[in-house]
């Protein structure tokens, strides 16, 4: 099976509110769940009597399975592509050794199963908890290209970093990393932390080496800094990078799990918004636990722009963003910032975008 491929499930629990919960999470989520046995002996006939798919599936099991035990479901291990049980009773969870709470909440439910699917020897379940922390993390995605995603990223960090809040941008878009370029600096992924480039705000990248190291590098993070900005670029066929072991989905994986934010940039013209609904209707199948907000960039004068804003709206509605931004066209502004290889704040604090971006920094800080 195709690592981007969207795995097939088997559910083997005998409760039928927590094997109902599970099977319909999962398929909402356009999982195959290809069988529901009610006992052991319908697990193992069903496993025996299909092979080639079974060796494919994720196994769901319950500890309150009838004629289950620990030995039991060991002799599975080969058999299906992954095993992972959950607890139905505290009581009946002690004689199967490692299973996990059933979570209660859908989004946690798929979380969990993700990190079986990207990483099945080391995930657990409490990796997938969200870490209680007093800073703040906003991942910015772009919804196609040349949307502004990291221009928006980088002033909108320095923004806050002006609002005298400790921050911390991190260069995470591993297609076409653009931050050091548009700042003229080099070996900003060097070290295992961050580097300093203005008061209040340091820069760090994360690159392939040090991609397996996130998890911990985060925990750093989010104990100095108040508030992360995290340019993750791309967000195209998102609902398979959530299932995606390559070193480039895992900062993706961990923004739509962890991220308090994940902003959605796209351009106003036609070609910026058919990418947009690409990514709607990605977001409508996939469970995020981020709250999503959505950024229209380059919004035109006038009535084409306010034509322009209109289809944005309506396009977004019905994901219930926690902000819905419009920023306009000010070519003239980012062009002086990147000849001189700075931000908006530092070549034309009066323009119309910076002012824009200033206030965004100010309701994220409020």
């Amino acid at each position: 099976m195709s690592e981007l491929e969207m795995p097939t499930v088997i559910t083997a629990i005998a409760n039928p509110e927590a094997e109902g919960f599970v099977a319909g999470t999962l398929y909402a989520q356009g999982w195959n769940v290809v069988f529901r046995a009610i006992d052991w002996s319908s697990l193992h006939t069903y496993v025996q009597a299909n092979p080639s798919e079974s060796s494919q599936a994720l196994l769901i099991y319950g500890t309150d399975l009838p004629g289950a035990s620990k030995q039991s479901i060991d002799t599975l291990q080969g058999k299906v592509r992954q095993l992972i049980g959950f607890s139905i009773s505290e009581l009946e969870a002690e004689a199967f050794g490692t299973v996990h709470p059933l979570p209660t909440v859908g989004t946690d439910l798929i979380s969990l199963v993700r990190g079986f699917v990207r990483a099945p020897m080391v995930r657990t379940g409490a990796m997938t908890q969200r870490k209680p922390r007093t800073s703040k993390v906003i991942a910015i995605g772009s919804a196609g290209s040349y949307t502004g995603c990291t221009l928006i990223a980088l002033n909108l960090a320095m923004e806050i970093s002006l609002l005298e809040k400790s921050t911390l941008l991190i260069e995470a878009n591993f297609r076409a990393p653009s931050i050091a370029p548009v700042l003229s600096m080099r070996n900003i992924a060097d070290g295992s932390t961050w580097k300093s480039i203005a008061p209040n705000l340091a820069l760090s990248e994360v690159t392939q080496d040090s991609a397996d190291q996130l998890e911990e590098f985060m925990n750093k993070a989010t104990q100095e800094f108040e508030y992360i900005i995290i340019d993750i670029g791309s967000i195209s066929g998102l609902s398979n990078r959530l299932t995606d072991r390559r070193w480039t989905s895992i900062v993706t994986t961990w923004c739509c799990d962890q991220a308090d934010e994940l902003m959605i940039v796209s351009r106003a013209d036609h070609l910026g918004h058919y990418r947009l609904t690409q990514v709607i209707a990605l977001i409508q199948q996939t469970s995020i636990r981020a709250n999503l907000s959505f950024t229209q960039n380059m919004k035109s004068a006038g009535k084409r722009g306010d034509a322009e804003m209109a289809r944005f709206l309506t396009a977004t509605t019905a994901l219930k963003p926690i902000r819905v931004r419009s920023l306009k066209e000010e070519s003239r502004s980012v062009m002086a910032a990147e000849d001189d290889h700075a931000t908006l704040v530092e070549t034309n604090e009066r323009s119309n975008l910076r002012k824009a971006i200033a206030e965004c920094a100010r309701e994220i800080t409020s």
